[in-house]
């Protein structure tokens, strides 16, 4: 330690004292003081000022230890050896000290060493007693015992007795003693009956003292906060606050307030080790107990800990007061650690096979008290395995516990240990119940939990039990895998071979849904028979799954809405297949009320892989809305989710549902940069992998790869028909063929795809699927028939929230207006067209009508005339303000919107401009402006 430290701080009131003994000593009065008090609280310093304070005379001293307790007559030993030794002198420094010629040597010689005597003989204690009295001839003499609670027997029934016999000798005792060691307890007690005895407890240090001892040690005057940290740490304790300063000191630590942390945490430490270090040589019972503590807490107090170190309450609360007493502890009564790092760096300093041990005692001990089972296991988790039954049970049961609370993660680690215990029958259970809570986190590993189980399950029944648990949408839409095992069991228990149906009611729902989920109504016969009124969960479940087949097949939209109030009615949470019906249904405002439900749901339950899918909905609603900006905001949130969950499947819907926006903003090479996350992947649902094929297909054809578009619909077709999805209003890959082969000049073809979607569509009855339909067949019409074609798709549509699909047959219905001659309808649909477009961000469906627009004879408001512009007519408007000067705070005030939309604005009128000033901004606006009238990208044309 620093030699700069002080010699004594805050003990002013207790110095008056011992000079008030020392005092009375010169003056020939006896005294007794004890100096009482805590582990470094500094009774030794004290104790040295006072003998430093003596006006003179002889002193003997002496200092015990917990090794020499054993040691009869240790302490009177060490305080005469020097007399009797024949040096002549009782302390270095002292006068000589010379007994009495008519005075006997004490006759220590012949007690023994080991504290085997029985008693100490009364001539022993007279023969002593005299030896003391005549060293105070002429002379006054001071007797000082350091750790007077270290003292063997004899010793301290000798202080006991000379302390008696002090009147009229100028003699004063001063005795140090741990106020928490109870060894010297009778003796104290007894001196303290004297009239002249005296007591002193020294105080811990105040935070001004605290910062003086602490800066002598760094040498710098230390932050008010850095004293503070330090001071609360130690208590101040003087021998702490050094210990702690001399531990910054060696690591270079700034007495700076920036330096906090490192301070907390070494001052943490140095607290710990150095108590630590107290506690393990002197009281060992006390470390037991503090080491179990640490085991248990901060879920579990002193009393536990007490039983785990097999203490009685008594004890347990004393030791408590002497923990606290040391730092370590805190609270009233003292239940927890004043500081995380206390604990770590007590159970660091555990043997590993101890703390080991200990963990399963405590798991034990918690189990029989009956405390919650994650109390346990988490014990268990930290003790290596031990193939206990009631271990594997109680991880079993910390795992549902934690599945109730939606912490998956939790759950998993207690059913990866437990499947580390298990048993014979038990692992075909724990895997089943681990791979069922992996679904929520982690697609993969589900998956080698679901191939285990299919591998140890025998017999139909077992199957059926043991996939149950996997029987879920977020499987099943993931793994065709899964989803194939699924449709085996269901199939199998169709005919219900062995009558016991009844008794898996709900197992057979769960697998007889997914079965409908990939087309084949395998287990649909049986669980019919078995659904009754629809309120569980796997009823609920099957019902939805029921209408979503129904819908995918295209038939009967009456019944698709039967089943799914059936299922509303349920009363529990809403299966998200249920909001895919209800969309495909046309039931779009109810589809988002319930999809909203279901991401409410998910978000509670904290699932990856259920958000994933119930923010892909959302965004597949908002699609559906015309809600542009809103559905790419949830695609991108669901594709982050499906990434963290390794969901392949889900991934890819949200990367259709992602760049189907993008295709409709123009943001083509974005939307094609999204596929290659799902490239060349593990196959997923045909559903799934048919609609991200639909998006691809449209991406390449919008890209100017007309046939590699057509190639990706018509593999999107197949997929769809494979699953058993006919029904347009599930996907458009109909439609979006029969542009691709207008643009490749086979009419005839284009013609008869378009005629077979709006067939279908119409025996659907879909509002929406039917006027999407009505308005692609209008691309393979001419004249009158196909104005006759977009003015029913615009009834349809109008009555429908058409959505997208509306603003698309706005500007076909405006084309073909302009085609048949009618030039101001043509403007007035194409110029309401393009506002709608524009304020939505459809870019490509704007930038379309604002050219046929420009084609005749009309502009757009913030359009030119001139010619085509790659901007927006709102685009338009904010590059016509910013252009005369005004900041895009003014213009926001100009235009009555927010500057974070003017912001938006000028970015994306940049990147398309391909400019990053706004001097640059003028003279591409100039150049544009002078560009003689074209016909642009889509001129004249349709998408």
């Amino acid at each position: 330690m620093a030699s700069g430290r002080p010699v004594l701080l805050h003990r002013d009131k207790e110095l008056e004292v011992v000079d008030d003994v020392l005092a009375g000593l010169s003056a020939g009065r006896p005294a007794v003081l004890v100096i009482q008090g805590t582990r470094g609280i500094g009774k030794t310093r004290l104790l040295h000022a006072a003998l430093a304070r003596r006006p003179g005379g002889v002193v003997l001293s002496a200092r015990g230890h917990a090794d020499e307790r054993s040691f009869a007559f240790g302490i009177v030993r060490q305080l005469f050896d020097p007399m009797m030794s024949g040096s002549g002198r009782a302390d270095l420094g002292a006068p000589a000290a010379v007994l009495d010629a008519n005075v006997h040597a004490p006759a220590m010689a012949a007690v023994s060493y080991d504290g085997s005597a029985p008693g100490v003989p009364a001539t022993l204690l007279d023969d002593l007693y005299r030896a003391t009295r005549s060293l105070t001839a002429g002379q006054p003499l001071i007797i000082a015992v350091d750790d007077l609670n270290h003292a063997d027997p004899q010793s301290a029934q000798w202080c006991s007795y000379i302390a008696r016999r002090l009147d009229g000798l100028p003699i004063a005792m001063i005795l140090t003693c741990d106020a928490n060691d109870r060894g010297a307890g009778e003796t104290v007690r007894d001196i303290m009956t004297l009239p002249y005895a005296r007591s002193l407890r020294p105080s811990a240090l105040c935070r001004k003292c605290a910062a003086t001892l602490v800066g002598s040690v760094l040498g710098a005057s230390v932050d008010d906060e850095i004293v503070s940290a330090c001071h609360r740490l130690t208590k101040g304790n003087p021998l702490l606050l050094l210990e702690t300063a001399a531990r910054l000191a060696a690591a270079d630590v700034l007495p700076e307030r920036s330096e906090l942390p490192r301070v907390l945490r070494i001052g943490a430490i140095a607290l710990s080790e150095t108590v630590l270090e107290w506690l393990g040589g002197r009281y060992p019972s006390l470390l037991t107990l503090l080491q179990s503590l640490a085991i248990i807490a901060p879920y579990a107090g002193l009393e536990t800990a007490a039983m785990l170190a097999g203490y009685g309450a008594v004890a347990a609360e004393e030791a408590g007061q002497a923990l606290a007493g040391a730092g370590l502890l805190e609270g009233s009564p003292p239940q927890r650690f004043t500081h995380d790092l206390i604990q770590s760096t007590i159970l660091a300093r555990m043997d590993p096979r101890a703390r080991d041990e200990l963990h399963r005692r405590a798991a034990s001990l918690l189990h029989r008290l009956g405390s919650p089972p994650k109390r346990s296991a988490r014990h268990l988790l930290s003790a290596s395995p031990t193939g206990d039954p009631w271990a594997v049970s109680v991880l079993r049961e910390a795992a549902r516990e934690a599945v109730s609370e939606n912490a998956w993660e939790d759950a998993t680690r207690y059913l990866h240990r437990a499947l580390a215990t298990a048993k014979d029958q038990t692992i075909l259970q724990v895997t089943a119940e681990l791979g069922a809570v992996e679904a929520h986190l982690d697609i993969p590993a589900c998956l080698r939990h679901f191939r285990t189980v299919t591998a140890l399950a025998d017999g139909i029944g077992e199957r059926a039990d043991s996939l149950a648990p996997f029987a879920t949408t977020l499987l099943t839409l993931n793994s065709p895998e899964a989803a194939s095992a699924f449709c085996d069991i269901a199939r199998g228990l169709d005919d219900d071979p062995d009558g016991r149906l009844p008794d898996r009611r709900e197992v057979l729902l769960r697998l007889s849904a997914q079965a409908l989920l990939t087309g084949q109504s395998y287990g649909s016969r049986a669980a019919m028979r078995h659904l009754g009124a629809g309120t569980s969960a796997g009823a609920q479940d099957y019902l939805a799954t029921a209408a979503l087949s129904g819908a995918a097949r295209g038939k009967h939209r009456e019944r698709t809405l039967t089943l799914a109030r059936r299922c509303l009615d349920g009363g529990g949470p809403i299966p998200p297949t249920l909001v895919i019906a209800l969309l495909w249904a046309g039931r779009v405002d109810e589809a988002a009320y319930w999809s909203e439900q279901v991401a409410a749901d998910a978000r509670a339950h904290a699932s990856m892989t259920g958000q994933a899918l119930a923010v892909t909905l959302l965004s597949d609603v908002a699609y559906r809305r015309g809600e542009l900006s809103a559905s790419l905001a949830h695609a991108r949130e669901a594709i982050l989710f499906a990434r963290g969950s390794h969901a392949i499947g889900l991934q890819a819907a949200a990367v259709s549902c992602a760049a189907r926006v993008l295709l409709e903003r123009d943001e083509l090479d974005v939307a094609h940069a999204l596929f290659d996350e799902v490239a060349a992947r593990e196959p997923v649902h045909p559903f799934l992998h048919g609609a991200l094929l639909e998006v691809q297909g449209r991406v390449s054809i919008a890209r100017g790869d007309v046939r590699e578009g057509l190639r990706a619909l018509l593999e999107a077709g197949r997929q769809l028909l494979s699953a058993g999805v006919v029904n347009p209003a599930c996907g458009g890959w109909r439609g979006q063929a029969a542009l691709a082969y207008l643009r490749l000049g086979q009419r005839v073809t284009a013609r008869r795809l378009a005629e077979e979607e709006l067939e279908l569509a119409r025996a659907w009855g879909a509002p929406y699927g039917i006027g999407r339909a009505l308005s692609t067949m209008s691309t393979t019409a001419e004249g009158d028939r196909r104005l006759d074609l977009l003015t029913e798709a615009l009834t349809v549509l109008d009555g429908a929230d058409g959505g997208i699909e509306r603003l698309r047959a706005m500007v076909r219905m405006g084309i073909a207006l302009q085609a048949a001659g009618e030039a101001r309808r043509a403007h007035d649909t194409l110029s309401e067209a393009y506002a709608l477009a524009d304020d939505r961000g459809a870019v490509r469906l704007a930038a379309l009508a604002e050219r046929n627009l420009t084609g005749a004879g009309g502009r757009p408001r913030g359009g030119h005339a001139g010619g085509p512009s790659p901007l927006t007519a709102g685009e338009m408007r904010v590059t016509d303000l910013v252009l005369r000067g005004m900041s895009n705070l003014q213009v926001a005030t100009e235009l009555s919107i927010s500057k974070r939309t003017v912001d938006t604005h000028l970015a994306r009128i940049y990147r398309k401009l391909g400019i990053h000033t706004r001097a640059e901004l003028a003279e591409t606006i100039r150049r544009l402006r002078e560009r003689p009238t074209g016909t642009g990208r889509w001129g004249g044309q349709e998408e």
